[in-house]
């Protein structure tokens, strides 16, 4: 007859479980936390850039350029690798 020893304490510790638990808790509401935090910073640039619209009228030379109810005078291609300093929209700055 073999008999085998048990050589570690009980598998299951109550209070290393409720540790864990808490934890996974944690994890988890600090996960959907920040989910949420970069959903809305990423929902808020996408409506802001989107809702940049720019108008031309050809018969004013004050205010040749409209955007979000803004005048601007000039505008030149800056292409992706460009900077703007005033308002860049879709590869356009107005200054």
């Amino acid at each position: 007859m073999c008999t085998v020893v048990a050589n570690s304490t009980a598998v299951t510790d109550p209070g290393h479980a409720r540790k864990l638990g808490n934890a996974s808790i944690g994890l988890s509401i600090t996960g959907i936390v920040v989910t949420a935090v970069i959903v809305t910073v990423v929902y808020v640039a996408v409506v802001a850039y989107a809702s940049t619209i720019c108008t031309y009228n050809s018969y004013s030379s004050t205010c040749p350029y409209e955007c979000n109810g803004v005048c601007y005078r000039n505008r030149y291609y800056v292409g992706t690798d460009g900077y703007c300093y005033r308002l860049e929209v879709n590869n356009y700055c107005y200054y």
